[in-house]
């Protein structure tokens, strides 16, 4: 077998949306690490700024052309990185950081030095203000004064206050006399090397904010230009798992602007160098004839984006990179689609009839895979048995999946369809399915299903000037994983790209506070097959380590409660304490709240 064919054989999945006449050519610069930034930016094509996009674009030069599936360039990766990890590796690599500025094209300050005043500021201090005050007669506040309008300059602060014509002639004994008194002091030294220290730490908090500015704006440009494929590892137990890469081609790659009827194709290509490890490219190829001096295009969207809506509203996240006709042209319509949704009704709920059926002997006769229940179920009316056959009460720890099996009267701890409930996904759809949409639910969306109702939903707030933070959350995660904050819609839009399938949800920004923080309440609750509810009255607090406020939209600490799974500190209150201080707090009355929260657990 030639290298080809074994090129070929081993990357045979990626070839496939690869014309077979590009292949060998590919194989050829792969083989040389050949990337074709300079050369196509050389031969083909030219950047252009500003026309017709706002920032860069890639055009054919005025005397070039190209037929379809005639030329195959490779392009490099600038940039690989996860949303979790951005803005650490940003703000350690400065030079990748101003890479990217330049292809995002975002214009950055200058950076920051310490001006003339903040530096006689520095310099000047409470001896000095003492030493005026003491040798001019005056109080500290005029002798600050003074300081400030001669540049805190000592002596000429002093004859400011003491002005006459017989200070004049003891002006230069004076100032003698005040460098003495500092030299002889020591103090002269110590106050520069306090000014300096000084100095160096008002520009570095100032280096770092200005740091921490530039990564801000480029993770919020990002969005725009970061693109994803997805791979397979080998776990420890040997199971593979799928894992996600998010990318950024280089200048040329992430100057191709979108259409959606495009004239090239954009795609990652990994290249298995065999036990050197893989290399991760993007290839580029005319999927149509090009006319000298044309624009190149690629379609940005993904293909499971089959609705036309759903296609327009991510396109906002690459508004950017559109080419002008496609830009805005549906805003209407994805408002309409949000407003489509907003109905609400009264449910008909049928409660179920009790299917409880007692054993002939009287003895309820329960079967157990969980040990604590095998261990600690002392009840005299209740009796263990080796078989769920012959059990009247089933209590599983692992996911029960049998329920055809299940005879007559038996009942067990869960439910069929639980999931309706516990992933957040169906049990958004099965309020919406039930409800429509009632106030005491924040607007939800499922970012697979229904991403141009959610951008409806986001572009009308913006019109009425609504709040417009939203939370991310994946479908069935718990502890607080990947569940984020924010208001740009573009990264709001591109979560619909993560491999954890997420919902969107309308992030509430008056909540309930005790002591100024977020709280959750945690309730034990009994669900009987006939449908009877039974609330256990004692209930679990979490808090919140910092107090509320929407400036802190990243400080976990801040926005969220659960931190008995993170790397802080768990605040817990018993419920008699909550309960007493929360009324002093609020001057209210506990018993009208638990009775709302009682009835939305029960759903009456």
């Amino acid at each position: 077998m030639s290298a080809f064919e074994a090129f070929v054989t081993v990357h045979q999945y990626q070839l496939a949306a690869i014309p077979q006449d590009l292949w060998l050519p590919l194989f050829m610069k792969l083989g040389e690490d050949y990337l074709d930034a300079g050369k196509i930016q050389g031969n083909y094509v030219e950047l252009h700024y500003g026309d017709p996009l706002e920032g860069y674009s890639l055009h054919l030069k005025a005397d070039q052309s190209m037929a379809k599936n005639s030329e195959i360039f490779l392009v490099d990766h600038a940039w690989t990185t996860t949303p979790e990890t951005a803005r650490k590796e940003l703000l350690g690599n400065p030079k990748l950081l101003e890479r990217l500025e330049g292809m995002m094209d975002i214009e950055k300050d200058d950076e920051p030095e310490l001006s003339d005043a903040e530096e006689e500021e520095i310099e000047h201090d409470d001896d000095a203000i003492q030493t005026v005050a003491e040798q001019a007669d005056v109080s500290l506040d005029e002798a600050k004064k003074a300081l400030e309008e001669e540049k805190y300059e000592v002596v000429n602060a002093i004859m400011r206050l003491t002005f006459s014509e017989d200070f004049k002639k003891e002006s230069d004994r004076l100032q003698e006399q005040v460098m003495g008194q500092l030299i002889a002091s020591g103090k002269a030294q110590e106050k520069e090397d306090k000014v300096k220290k000084e100095k160096e730490e008002r520009l570095k908090k100032r280096h770092e904010a200005w740091m921490n500015d530039r990564v801000n704006s480029v993770c919020r440009h990002m969005w725009s230009y970061l693109q994803t494929y997805s791979y397979s590892i080998l776990q420890q137990d040997g199971q593979p798992t799928t894992q996600t890469a998010w990318y950024m081609n280089d200048e040329v790659g992430s100057a191709l602007a979108h259409a959606s009827d495009p004239n090239m194709v954009c795609i990652p290509f990994i290249f298995s160098r065999g036990a050197s490890g893989m290399i991760p490219y993007s290839v580029m190829f005319p999927i149509k004839d090009i006319n000298a001096g044309e624009i190149l295009t690629c379609d940005l969207v993904p293909k499971k984006l089959e609705r036309p809506l759903d296609r327009a509203a991510y396109l906002l996240a690459f508004e950017s990179r559109t080419v002008r006709e496609e830009r805005r042209v549906h805003d209407e319509e994805l408002i309409e689609a949000y407003k489509l949704e907003q109905k609400h009704f009264i449910p008909d709920v049928q409660t179920a009839q009790p299917s409880e059926q007692a054993s002939a002997d009287g003895v309820v006769h329960v079967y157990s895979t969980t040990q604590y229940v095998r261990d600690h179920l002392k009840l005299a009316g209740a009796k263990f048995t080796g078989s769920p056959d012959s059990a009247d009460l089933l209590w599983y720890s692992q996911d029960f999946e049998e329920w055809d099996k299940l005879k007559p009267g038996q009942t067990i701890n869960q439910y069929r369809y639980e999931s309706c409930l516990t992933q957040k996904q169906h049990l958004a759809d099965l309020i919406q399915d039930t409800w429509g949409s009632p106030s005491w639910m924040p607007n939800t969306y499922n970012l697979t299903t229904q991403l141009a109702e959610f951008v409806g939903n986001y572009l009308a707030n913006s019109k009425s000037s609504e709040p417009n933070l939203w939370i991310t959350k994946p479908w069935n995660f718990a502890r607080g994983i990947e569940i984020d904050v924010d208001d740009d819609l573009a990264y709001l839009i591109r979560q619909h790209d993560s491999p954890t399938p997420k919902i969107v949800q309308q992030y509430i920004t008056k909540p309930s506070l005790y002591n100024h923080k977020k709280y959750d309440l945690r309730y034990i609750v009994l669900v009987r097959p006939g449908g009877t509810v039974c609330i256990y009255k004692m209930f679990w607090v979490r808090l919140a380590n910092k107090r509320f406020n929407l400036k802190d939209l990243k400080d976990y600490e801040c926005q969220f409660t659960v931190m008995n799974y993170s790397k802080f500190p768990m605040t817990q209150l018993d419920y008699k304490s909550f309960i007493h201080n929360f009324e002093k707090q609020h001057q209210t009355q506990w018993d009208p709240i638990q009775k709302e929260v009682d009835h939305a657990i029960r759903c009456k």
